[in-house]
């Protein structure tokens, strides 16, 4: 939001002046909600977007927004009093202040015959009527959005980012990357649907890798992190729980290879580093 703060300033809580940031990161400059150009301003980006994109679901993004500009804001703790916008014990006014901007914009968008998603941020408040979730931190948020009967697609950071290692051995990975461990192994033990009832689990679509980009700087780098663990996360979203088995997995894993040497594709090896350990041994 820097970017369109920067642009336009008159629609922060601070006024700026505002930078587009130079580097990655959260900040605390957000739009202010309870400017009453905000929501006309959004409704003009989704307006254009719409005209562009034919797609059913629009995603809204909602994460990482912090509430610090809205707590000292006379503007948007006007617009708190005047919908009555209450704190509880899980959350504060300016969180609803968050799910009542989430609201407008899906009133809008179901207007003109589009859904919203929105990571799993979007639950601390009000939940959209219709939203769907996309669970991010862990499974928690994909979790209690299935149980208030709401779409989710998971994508926990812990089995489904590709921006993490695939070896805790980091010193010697060709690629930089932005921290954690996620090997293919992590990936494919991965159930998206664990804690959820029968009735429950309908309401998963699937799963979804996420693959930031920050720290990849060529194709190459992206092929390198998303191969062979795209496939783990395949047989997560296609094959039946009870008929998955890793052991099976790595030996067509091997087959699939065959196919990324024939593409000239550039893929991580640490997973046939055991196997052929393995079969050397056997002979």
């Amino acid at each position: 939001m820097l970017a369109a703060l920067a642009a336009y300033p008159e629609l922060g809580c601070t006024g700026g002046p505002y930078e587009v940031c130079p580097n990655w990161g959260v900040f605390e400059d957000v739009l202010c909600i309870g400017n009453e150009k905000t929501i006309p301003f959004l409704e003009g980006i989704m307006t254009e977007i719409i005209d562009i994109f034919p797609s059913k679901y629009i995603h809204i993004g909602g994460d990482e927004a912090p509430r610090t500009r809205w707590q000292k804001c006379s503007k948007c703790q006007a617009l708190i009093r005047k919908e009555g916008l209450k704190a509880d014990k899980q959350h504060t006014a300016e969180d609803r202040l968050q799910s009542y901007c989430t609201a407008r914009i899906e009133k809008f968008l179901n207007e003109h015959g589009r859904q919203i998603i929105g990571w799993d941020e979007i639950l601390e408040g009000d939940l959209a009527p219709n939203a769907t979730v996309m669970s991010w931190r862990g499974s928690a948020g994909g979790i209690k959005a299935a149980q208030m009967g709401h779409d989710v697609i998971m994508t926990p950071n812990t089995y489904c980012y590709f921006d993490y290692f695939q070896s805790e051995d980091t010193k010697n990975e060709p690629y930089d990357a932005i921290g954690g461990y996620i090997p293919v192994e992590k990936v494919y033990s991965f159930d998206p649907v664990e804690g959820l009832d029968e009735k429950q689990q309908k309401y998963v679509l699937g799963v979804q890798a996420n693959v930031w980009t920050e720290y990849m700087t060529s194709p190459e780098q992206v092929e390198y992190m998303v191969l062979p663990r795209m496939a783990a996360l395949a047989e997560v979203q296609w094959t039946q729980p009870g008929k998955k088995e890793y052991n099976n997995f790595l030996q067509r894993l091997g087959q699939l290879a065959k196919f990324y040497d024939r593409d000239g594709l550039n893929y991580a090896k640490h997973v046939f580093k055991p196997m052929a350990e393995s079969e050397t041994k056997t002979e």
